[in-house]
C-alpha cells in the first residue's frame, strides 16, 4: 500500500513538472518584467514542492523502505531536489543583465582609439559599458594625436574628458 501511494505521488509530481516544462518550453515566450528577490519564500512554491515529491516519491517507490531510516533519506533526496532547483534559478537570474551606466570618472585610465581630431577637440573610441562607443574628449598639454593613434583618459574635469 505505501509503494502505491509513493508511486501516486511521484508520477503525479512528475506529470505536473513536465506539463510545467513543456509548456515554458513551448508556449513560454510571454515577456514580462519582475523583479525578484530569491530568499526562503521562493524554495517554499509550488515548483520546490513539485520537486520535493518528485525526488522523495520515486525515491521510496524504488527503495520500497518502510522504516525510519528510509523516510529520513526519501526527505533528504526531496530536499536535495528543491535545494538544486534554487541553485539552478539563483544562477539563472545571474544571467539578468543589468545596464548600469558608466560615470565618466569611471573612465579614467581607460585606453581609447583616435577616431577624428577637429582643432583641440578629439573623437575616440572608448568602450562604455561593454560596447565601443565615441566621445569628444581633449588633448592635455596640447599634444597632437592622429587617427588610429592609442591614448588614454587621464582625467575629468567639469564633464570634459582629457587624454595623454
Amino acid at each position: 500500500m505505501t509503494s502505491t501511494v509513493f508511486l501516486l505521488v511521484a508520477s503525479v509530481a512528475t506529470a505536473v513538472f513536465l506539463f510545467q516544462f513543456v509548456f515554458s518550453v513551448f508556449f513560454g515566450d510571454m515577456d514580462t518584467d519582475t523583479d525578484v528577490d530569491a530568499d526562503l519564500g521562493s524554495i517554499i512554491s509550488f515548483k520546490g514542492m513539485t520537486h520535493f515529491c518528485i525526488g522523495m516519491g520515486w525515491y521510496m517507490y524504488l527503495t520500497q523502505g518502510t522504516d525510519i531510516t528510509s523516510y529520513a533519506i526519501g526527505i533528504a533526496v526531496g530536499l536535495i531536489f528543491v535545494f538544486v532547483l534554487w541553485f539552478l534559478y539563483k544562477k539563472a537570474y545571474q544571467l539578468q543583465k543589468e545596464n548600469k551606466p558608466e560615470k565618466p570618472d569611471a573612465l579614467v585610465g581607460r585606453e581609447c582609439t583616435v577616431y577624428a581630431h577637429d582643432g583641440e577637440r578629439y573623437v575616440v573610441q572608448v568602450a562604455v559599458n561593454g560596447a565601443l562607443r565615441e566621445m569628444d574628449v581633449r588633448s592635455i598639454g596640447g599634444k597632437e594625436y592622429r587617427t588610429g593613434d592609442k591614448a588614454v583618459i587621464s582625467k575629468v574635469e567639469a564633464g570634459v574628458l582629457y587624454i595623454q
